[in-house]
C-alpha cells in the first residue's frame, strides 16, 4: 500500500509542480523592439557609430524594468552593428518608451552595405535586431529577434537615380 501511495505521488507531483511553472511562464509576453530611427554620428575611417532609437513596448499587463540592453543588426542579411546601453527604464502594461543606443559598424559592414545598396539600387533595406534585456535585481535575460523592412520613397529614387 505504502509503495502505491509513494508511486502515485512521485507521478503526479512533478506534473503539479511543471503546470505551476507553465503557468507562471504563461503571464508575462516578451516585449517587442522597432527601429524608430537611425541617424549617423561619428564617420571614422575604420569605424562608424550610429544613434539608434528603439521603440520597446509592452505588450503584458505587468511593468517592465529594464537595466540594460545588448543587441545585434543585420542588414540584407549581413552582420552590419553592434550595441549595447546600460540605460536603465520601465515599460508601463500595454505602453511603449523609446530608448536611444549607439550601434557601432566597422568599415567592412558599412562598405559590404553600399555596394550591396548599389546592386538594389536603393530599393529595399530588410533588417534583423537580435539580443536580449537585462531586467530586475537577479539580471533577467529577456531575448528579442525582430525583423523589419525599410523602404525608399519614389522621389527619393528619382533623386538617387539622377544625382
Amino acid at each position: 500500500m505504502k509503495q502505491r501511495i509513494f508511486m502515485i505521488f512521485r507521478t503526479f507531483i512533478p506534473m503539479f509542480l511543471l503546470a505551476g511553472c507553465a503557468h507562471l511562464s504563461g503571464t508575462a509576453d516578451n516585449p517587442r523592439v522597432n527601429i524608430a530611427s537611425l541617424t549617423p554620428k561619428e564617420m571614422k575611417l575604420f569605424e562608424q557609430i550610429f544613434v539608434m532609437e528603439l521603440r520597446v513596448t509592452n505588450p503584458g499587463d505587468k511593468e517592465l524594468v529594464i537595466n540594460g540592453l545588448a543587441f545585434d543588426l543585420e542588414v540584407n542579411g549581413q552582420p552590419f552593428a553592434t550595441g549595447v546601453s546600460n540605460e536603465s527604464f520601465t515599460v508601463g502594461p500595454f505602453a511603449s518608451h523609446v530608448v536611444q543606443v549607439e550601434a557601432v559598424t566597422t568599415l567592412a559592414s558599412m562598405l559590404g552595405e553600399i555596394v550591396q545598396a548599389y546592386k538594389e539600387e536603393f530599393s529595399r533595406f530588410k533588417y534583423r535586431l537580435k539580443g536580449y534585456f537585462h531586467s530586475g535585481s537577479s539580471a533577467i535575460r529577456i531575448p528579442f529577434d525582430e525583423t523589419g523592412e525599410f523602404k525608399r520613397s519614389s522621389k527619393a529614387a528619382d533623386r538617387i537615380s539622377r544625382g
